[in-house]
């Protein structure tokens, strides 16, 4: 009796983590897909057109730069997620890689405004993600 109960226990085990393997999975592709949603929505489209349109930052309107600092902060907030593998850097690059390079020379006179602002550079994240989608396009070539 002893064994059978070893060996039902085993089985329990492997099917807790299987189970547990597949809800962990599953959670990353729905912050995956939560994640791409929000970056597709119309507000932040213009947040980033903004940026890539942009003369100088004290050209913009209030509406403009709020849009344009969403913009920058939810793709923070992105790089955050890949950075603490709450979803795949590679799945997240295979996607949103050119838009990042594209994005950042536009972006970069609203980084150095906001730097200014701050002691230390504004986000972090955007900026290292920024830079490893550099390097994934750069190894595709």
């Amino acid at each position: 009796m002893g064994a059978t109960a070893v060996v039902i226990s085993g089985i329990a085990l492997l099917i807790s983590l299987a189970s547990h393997y597949r809800s962990v999975r599953n959670d990353r592709r729905d912050i995956s897909l939560k994640l791409h949603e929000t970056l597709i929505d119309p507000k932040l489209q213009s947040g980033r057109k903004v940026l890539h349109e942009m003369q100088d930052v004290a050209s913009l309107t209030a509406e403009e730069y709020e849009l344009a600092n969403k913009a920058l902060a939810t793709l923070d907030i992105a790089g955050f997620y890949c950075a603490k593998k709450y979803v795949s850097e590679k799945d997240f690059l295979d996607l949103w890689a050119p838009a990042l390079v594209t994005l950042k020379p536009s972006a970069a006179p609203f980084l150095a405004h906001r730097d200014a602002q701050r002691p230390k550079p504004v986000w972090p994240y955007y900026r290292r993600l920024t830079e490893r989608a550099e390097d994934y396009l750069g190894a595709g070539e």
